[in-house]
Parts: C-alpha cells; sequence; structure tokens
C-alpha cells in the first residue's frame, strides 16, 4: 500500500505532551472496565496495580528520579536472554510494582499524558502496546500493517529475526507520546539511532543490560532501526532516508591553529566545486603534509615559511612513509603522486587567493611531480572472459547478473551502472536497444548501444522494480529526484554488493587469482575488454570516445594503439625470419644485419615507425630524418601488407602524369614518373620474395 493510502488513515493529533501527568483515576478505571482485551480476573489485578502505582507515585514526575532497574522492574521468572538480574541491592516492592505498571504507563504515552525516556524503552525488552491501541481506537496498528506491507514490497522480511519494523515503530510512537504514525520525523529516526550507538552511556543501562552483549545489541538495534527509517521514507511519513553512519569525528589537520586553518579553509572551498568522492583524496594529502609538519618542522607556524627546499625535502620524506591501515607495507607510487599532486595544487591555490599564511608563489609545479607509468589498458583475454561470463549469467540475484553484464557489454564505470535511471532503456529506430548512462566521473550523460543480452537482463529488473512502491531519492548532481534502477532494500545498491561481491565469488570458484591470490578480474576490466575489443575490430576513436565517455581522443587511442593481431601482424611481417620485404633496407633485415640494440629498439618502438606506405626504421641515434621523399630513403621498408595502398598511390601518380602531359609540363612529368618507377619496383620486390602460393 501506498504512502498516500497510509497518510489517508492517520488519526488526530492527542494532547500535546507536557510534564508526564497521571490521568484521572476514573478515566484509566472506565478504560479497563470497559476493555474487550481484559478477563474480568485481569482487570481487577490491573486496578490494583493502577491504585499502587498511583499511591507509590502520587507526582509521576517522581517515577523518573529512580535508577533505571528500579523504573524498569522485576518479575520472578523473567526470562529475557539480554536483561540482567535485578541483583542484591534490589528493591523488591518497588521493582514489582514498576512492573505491573507497564500497561498503565503504555496508556499514558498513547494518550499524550507522557513521553517514555529512551533508557526504558530499550532496557525493557518486550512490550505491547497494540492492544492498549486498539481498545483506545487508534490507528495505529492497522497503520503498523500497512509499513509491513511497505517493507516487503521492498524486498525485507518484516518478521524475520534481524529485522522487526515493529521493534522500531513502538519505540518511535511512545516516546514521542503520539500514536499517530506520520507524526514519526527523520530526526526522531535517527535520534533513536544515535542514542543506540552510545547506548552504554544511558545513566544505569549497564545494570539492565549484560556488558559482553552491548556491543552486538548496537549493531543489530541500530540496523533494525536503519532499515525501518528506510521503510518510512518510501511510505512517504518521513522526508529523507536515513543516512550512513558518519565517520567519527577526526583529530586536525595540524597542532599548528594557523596551519590547520589554511588547511581547512582550502578543503571547504574545494568542496564547492569538487565532487565529494574526490575530496578524500585532498584531504588524505594535508593530513600527510600535516604529518611532515610536526615530525620535521615542528617550530613552523605559519605555511607562508616553507620554501621550495622545503617542499622538497617533504616529497623525499613521503618516499619512505607507509599506509594507514597496512604499515607494513609503503605508499604506492600511484598515491605517493596523488598526494604531492594535490599538494602542489593546494599551494598554487593559495598563493592565487593571496592568502597571508601561505607562500606568495607556488613553490611547487606540475613538474615536480613525478611522471607515471603510461600503462596498456588490461584487458580479459578470451580463456578467462568465455567461462567468466557463463558463470555470470547463473547469478541468482538479479541485481547483481544486470550489473555485471551491463558493465560487460557497456564499458560503462561501476558508478555509471549503479546510478542507471529506471528509465534507463530504450532503443534506436532500427530496434537495436540504446542505453542511457547516469552521469559519472565526467559529469556527462551519455547513450551507447548495448548488447540484447544485457538489454533483457535490465528489463528484468525492471519488471521485478515495477513491483516496489518506492519514492525517488534526491540526485545531487541533477538537482532532482529519481528512481533508480538498482534499489536494494529501498537504497540504491552499494558497489561491493552489486561487482565486487559476485566477482570474487566467481573469480574463487574458477581459480581466476593473482599472485597474491586475491580475484583478478574486477569490473573496469570489462571497460577495458570493450575498449580493446572496438579497436580490433577497426572502430574510429571517435566511436570509442563516445562508448567509454573519454574527454580526450588520446585516452582512445591507447586501444587503438594496441590492437594486438594488427600490431603483431605488422610486426612479424618485418621482423620475423623470411618475411616479405621491399625496401633499400630489405636486404639489410633479411641477411639479420641490425645489431641487437638496434633490433631491441625496433622491438619496443615498432608501431611508432609506420609511414603511409611502409615503415621508416631509422634509429634514435641516427638524428631525425631529413629526407622529404620517403620512398627513396636507405631507411624505408615496406610489406605486402601496404599493397594496396602502393597500388593507389600509383594510380594517382598516372592520373598526375596524365593531367601533366596535357598541360605540357615536362618537369611534373619526369617527377611524377619517377616516383611511379620507384612504386613499381617495390610491387615488383615483394612479389618476387613473397611465399609461395600467396
Amino acid at each position: 500500500m501506498s504512502g498516500a493510502a497510509l497518510r489517508l488513515q492517520a488519526s488526530p493529533p492527542p494532547p500535546l505532551v507536557g510534564d508526564p501527568q497521571h490521568c484521572p483515576a476514573e478515566e484509566y478505571t472506565s478504560f479497563v472496565e470497559h476493555s474487550g482485551i481484559y478477563s474480568p480476573d485481569r482487570k481487577i489485578r490491573l486496578h490494583r496495580r493502577h491504585v499502587r502505582f498511583l499511591r507509590q507515585f502520587p507526582e509521576l514526575e517522581s517515577w523518573f528520579d529512580q535508577p533505571l532497574r528500579q523504573r524498569l522492574g522485576w518479575r520472578n521468572k523473567d526470562t529475557q536472554t539480554r536483561r540482567r538480574g535485578p541483583g542484591d541491592d534490589f528493591d523488591v516492592t518497588a521493582g514489582w510494582i514498576n512492573y505491573n505498571a507497564r500497561d498503565y504507563l503504555i496508556y499514558l504515552a498513547l494518550t499524550g499524558r507522557l513521553r517514555l525516556d529512551w533508557g526504558w524503552l530499550l532496557g525493557i525488552g518486550v512490550i505491547k502496546p497494540w492492544p492498549i491501541a486498539d481498545q483506545l481506537g487508534l490507528p495505529l496498528t492497522a497503520q503498523v500493517d500497512q509499513l509491513r506491507e511497505q517493507v516487503t514490497a521492498l524486498g525485507h522480511n518484516p518478521d524475520s529475526s534481524t529485522f522487526r519494523v515493529s521493534w522500531t515503530v513502538m519505540r518511535l510512537v511512545l516516546h514521542r507520546g503520539d500514536p499517530d504514525l506520520h507524526a514519526i520525523t527523520a530526526d526522531d529516526v535517527e535520534q533513536l539511532r544515535a542514542t543506540i550507538r552510545t547506548l552504554d552511556q544511558i545513566p544505569g543501562i549497564a545494570e539492565v543490560l549484560s556488558p559482553r552483549h552491548l556491543t552486538t545489541i548496537k549493531n543489530a538495534w541500530g540496523t533494525n532501526v536503519f532499515r525501518t527509517g528506510i521503510s518510512l521514507f518510501h511510505a512517504g511519513i518521513t522526508d529523507r532516508l536515513p543516512q550512513r553512519n558518519a565517520p567519527k569525528p577526526l583529530p586536525p589537520m595540524s597542532p599548528q591553529p594557523r596551519i590547520a586553518a589554511v588547511m581547512d579553509r582550502y578543503l571547504i572551498e574545494r568542496a564547492l566545486i569538487v565532487r565529494p568522492d574526490s575530496m578524500s583524496a585532498s584531504r588524505a594529502a594535508m593530513r600527510r603534509l600535516g604529518s611532515w609538519l610536526t615530525q620535521q618542522r615542528p617550530a613552523v607556524e605559519s605555511l607562508a615559511e616553507l620554501s621550495r627546499a622545503d617542499l622538497l625535502d617533504f616529497m623525499t620524506w613521503l618516499a619512505g612513509q607507509r599506509k594507514v591501515k597496512h604499515p607494513e607495507q609503503p605508499l604506492g607510487d600511484a598515491y605517493r603522486r596523488s598526494i604531492i599532486s594535490e599538494v602542489t595544487v593546494f599551494f598554487r591555490y593559495g598563493a592565487h587567493a593571496e592568502w597571508t599564511d601561505m607562500p606568495a608563489r607556488p613553490v611547487l609545479t606540475r613538474l615536480d611531480v613525478p611522471r607515471a607509468v603510461q600503462r596498456v589498458p588490461r584487458f580479459i583475454p578470451a580463456h578467462q572472459l568465455e567461462p567468466l561470463m557463463t558463470a555470470i549469467r547463473a547469478i541468482e540475484c538479479p541485481l547483481q547478473r544486470c550489473a555485471l553484464l551491463v558493465a560487460r557489454w557497456s564499458g560503462a564505470r561501476r558508478g555509471e551502472i549503479r546510478r542507471l535511471h529506471l528509465d534507463c532503456l530504450d532503443a534506436y529506430p532500427d530496434g537495436t536497444p540504446r542505453l542511457r548512462l547516469a552521469a559519472g566521473k565526467s559529469l556527462k550523460e551519455r547513450t551507447v548501444p548495448i548488447h540484447p543480452e544485457a538489454a533483457e537482463a535490465i528489463r528484468a529488473v525492471h519488471e521485478l522494480r515495477a513491483g516496489h512502491q518506492d519514492r525517488g531519492i534526491h540526485d545531487k548532481d541533477l538537482g532532482k529526484t529519481v528512481r533508480y534502477l538498482f534499489l536494494n532494500n529501498g537504497r540504491l545498491a552499494d558497489v561491493e554488493y552489486l561487482f565486487a561481491v559476485p566477482l570474487g565469488r566467481i573469480c574463487d570458484e574458477l581459480g581466476i587469482l593473482n599472485a597474491d591470490g586475491k580475484p583478478a578480474i574486477h569490473p573496469h576490466r570489462f571497460r577495458h575488454t570493450l575498449g580493446t575489443q572496438l579497436a580490433e575490430k577497426g572502430a574510429r576513436t571517435q566511436t570509442i570516445m563516445k562508448i567509454l565517455g573519454h574527454l580526450s581522443a588520446g585516452m582512445s587511442m591507447t586501444y587503438s594503439q594496441i590492437s594486438d593481431p594488427t600490431v603483431l601482424a605488422d610486426y612479424q611481417a618485418v621482423l620475423q625470419p623470411g618475411a616479405a620485404l621491399a625496401g633499400p633496407l630489405a636486404d639489410t633485415l633479411r641477411r639479420g644485419e641490425l645489431d641487437q640494440t638496434a633490433l631491441d629498439w625496433l622491438q619496443t618502438n615498432f608501431y611508432k615507425t609506420e609511414l603511409e606506405l611502409g615503415h621508416c626504421l631509422r634509429l634514435p641515434q641516427e638524428g631525425p630524418c631529413e629526407c622529404d621523399i620517403y620512398l627513396t630513403c636507405p631507411k624505408f621498408v615496406t610489406t605486402p601488407q601496404y599493397v594496396p595502398r602502393l597500388q593507389e598511390r600509383l594510380r594517382t601518380e598516372e592520373r598526375l602524369i596524365a593531367d601533366a602531359t596535357e598541360r605540357g609540363w615536362a618537369r611534373e612529368i619526369e617527377r611524377h614518373r619517377c616516383t611511379a618507377d620507384r612504386i613499381h619496383g617495390l610491387l615488383h620486390e615483394l612479389a618476387k620474395h613473397a611465399p609461395p602460393g600467396e
């Protein structure tokens, strides 16, 4: 049932809760007498218990002055597993009175006269407010039943041992002293979560709950409230989703106030223009710089005191540092470059902004950032890809299966796939499925063709999502509410759940592991695989850019330059023994007269030597080539692969000869005839040395 339907059944607001107060005695007596949930004997007992409680606490405020375990009460044979016994100094009489007053206290809370505190609500264990709410004519039970339907539609089991929606709802209602479910706010949910996180700080809770169970209790209760908060949001009751637990507050960037103030100011201003996901690198760099200052420059009170020599010393110091979470491991080269790059930007930013506590000029430049190794994209080889895809198609979870199939056939990044909208799939005019990818790293949406297998997986998830009655989630980048495709139990599915968990399991089963015994396939390798396959099949650089979402052609050309079959065939056509060659350098290559140094260079840089009609194998130590007519250059060599181009060039030269003849240009006729004769000679030489049958 939708949140709108829930709102239609909301009850009128009860009296506002001020100071806790008793109800008139005759009111509660009448409630008990006319109740259909109590037997005659129980009605008599409830009346006696009510009288004893009033006699013990004529002013209800005095009830809160008792120790928590006293207010909760105790009875013999109470077997709640997480509750502790009353102890030797327990007031048995007061405990018995308080225990038997629970129905009356719940009645006061549901009628707006009492707000029960978190200590009592979390320490009590089992409470049953629903029959009392029904007897009062409140719609609370019906509202909770509708919320349970909402929870089920989101994929939760509302009655599982780890998640009971009623556990959270009843405590929120009794704490507010308001029986209307729709009076609950997101702040109430967050308050309960914060109380559970600091459960051990509630006065007297250690005398009620076993300390050895507190950690387990906090985790279980916190998860329960978090999930209930999600359900309340999608039911239209609260205005926002509960947030993940905030990390613990970190110490200052530097013990020096002026330095810490500058770093904090920089991070605040950068956060205005940089995505939150990118801010972690800036914070990490500031902390490393702060650590260096504390250890190596403790007397420095302002960053304006630092010189270029100091920062070069920082770079040297950084090379010997260790990881925070794994102190036995040194910092990786990529991470060190990231820190140095961020620190460089930091000082340049402060200098341009003319901050007084920063050097007046940038002390580091981009030239100081260590150069990175240009790595070849790690595509997945065919012998691993086929069994991997077979295992992916057998994944039971439709969300995980769909996410990995989209990664395989779209080349999208993990974050782009995770944030796909519910209406992300349509088709081109010819019926080919088309996928609209969410804005990711480049902050640009794009559409790409998608394999029918991935499209079918998306349709299956879409059909599953059709049964969900969820609200849209606010997208900060778009500034509007969006319904996402990958919604898991009411929240945007986690990247680890969609990709790392299933891939790790599959790699373990298939034995696709690296030298450290960890899974060798990560989701980004699907992106490299698609880019490589597109290049190998002749896709244009612009097409690869469009599909992979690259901002520059250079990024996409990486795939074109490492198209293995093309490079290998061209390489073997020149350097392997017996290759068919033509050109001034052909005899030298056939006789194997190149020294080892020259051969090593050519093997490493062969694809860089390509010209229009062949290759120029001039070595670096020979200096730049000064010959404009490379067909006659002594370092020129060509192979049968270039025969079509040579023939086309020959036809061009013949047309130019004919045109020059009509115009009577003798010198032009001679020049083009020389080129044509040279091409004839190259074609004849290639045909002469071609293997038999070719």
